[in-house]
């Protein structure tokens, strides 16, 4: 990674937690361009004889030269990195060079591509301003609150579900399989996609998380529930997409050949969960130092064609087809 292309102006501080600004003005929201180039919301972490809302203001002046007013009690948000920060909505007074000599951008966090950041939408739900278009279905709203309600935090991420649902488009009589329901987000993701003429089977292997999939869509008679091992499941195909979304499933890919036999020929698997190299926690580096057996048993199986897409700044999926 390159060095920071911006001077810190304060630095040396030992600081903790994380304090951001959410500065709407004329309709347009403030964003900055961030140490080593991507663009963001103005924020940093908050030093030791600060408040969040002191480091919010402070931050806000150092990164854009925006003397700021805080105008309500702040929101939580996770940046692309992943780091939980309050983010304080908040009005402007003046606008000063910034002492950081950082390039500003004012824009419609309503539009297209601004919307769909991962800060910007937080915000927005924050809000209750999320486009039409940017809504999530109504089955994986309901999904989701009840994984929040029961501290799942493995559900998937709506950049996921989105490719999911896309996916499902693809296959107007698909046969779909979900190894890993969770609380039924990405089963709602997938069913939202889906035509009338597709079917999915979701395996669940707790079965609490099953009997909840079960009573929030269940009813779709699209939709069949499995609780307990997902294994049995593949015998029912084959199938012309799998998302393989738990670890037992995936381990290290000593388990893939019967995940690919499952596979119709031009079916396509998909595993999420993966950490770009650069994002990876040091602990995990290091276990992975001399690489990943998944993604390598997955790269150099004789009958898949396989591609890792990003789909955020610290998520990555793994997407095969079965070409024999």
């Amino acid at each position: 990674m390159s060095g920071a292309l911006y001077p810190d102006v304060s630095p040396g501080l030992e600081r903790s937690g994380r304090a951001a600004v959410w500065l709407m003005h004329q309709g347009r929201l403030l964003l900055t361009h961030g140490k080593y180039g991507a663009w963001s919301l103005p924020g940093g972490g908050i030093g030791p004889d600060e408040t969040p809302e002191q480091a919010a203001v402070r931050e806000v002046w150092e990164e854009c030269g925006a003397v700021a007013e805080l105008t309500g009690a702040a929101f939580p948000l996770r940046t692309q990195a992943g780091r939980l920060t309050s983010c304080f909505p908040a009005s402007l007074k003046r606008l000063e060079a910034s002492p950081e000599g950082r390039l500003l951008l004012w824009v419609n966090p309503e539009a297209l591509p601004w919307c769909s950041d991962v800060q910007i939408s937080q915000g927005l739900e924050a809000f209750e301003r999320v486009p039409v278009y940017l809504q999530h279905p109504l089955s994986v709203q309901q999904a989701s609150r009840r994984a929040k309600q029961n501290d799942f935090e493995h559900s998937s991420s709506p950049a996921v579900g989105r490719l999911l649902q896309q996916l499902a488009a693809m296959r107007p009589a698909g046969r779909f399989l979900e190894l890993g329901s969770g609380f039924g987000v990405g089963t709602g993701w997938l069913l939202s996609g889906m035509h009338e003429g597709a079917v999915l089977v979701t395996a669940e292997l707790d079965p609490e998380r099953a009997q909840v999939v079960t009573e929030l869509l269940g009813h779709d008679p699209r939709l069949s529930v499995v609780s307990g091992d997902g294994w049995p499941a593949l015998e029912l195909g084959p199938y012309d997409l799998i998302f393989a979304d738990c670890a037992a499933i995936k381990g290290k890919g000593e388990r893939l050949g019967g995940l690919v036999q499952a596979l119709t020929p031009g079916g396509t698997m998909l595993m999420d969960n993966f950490t770009p190299h650069l994002w990876l926690e040091p602990g995990l580096a290091q276990r992975l130092a001399g690489g990943d057996p998944l993604r390598m048993a997955l790269a150099v199986h004789p009958y898949l064609q396989t591609t890792e897409l990003r789909v955020s700044d610290t998520e990555a999926v793994l997407l095969a087809t079965r070409t024999a």
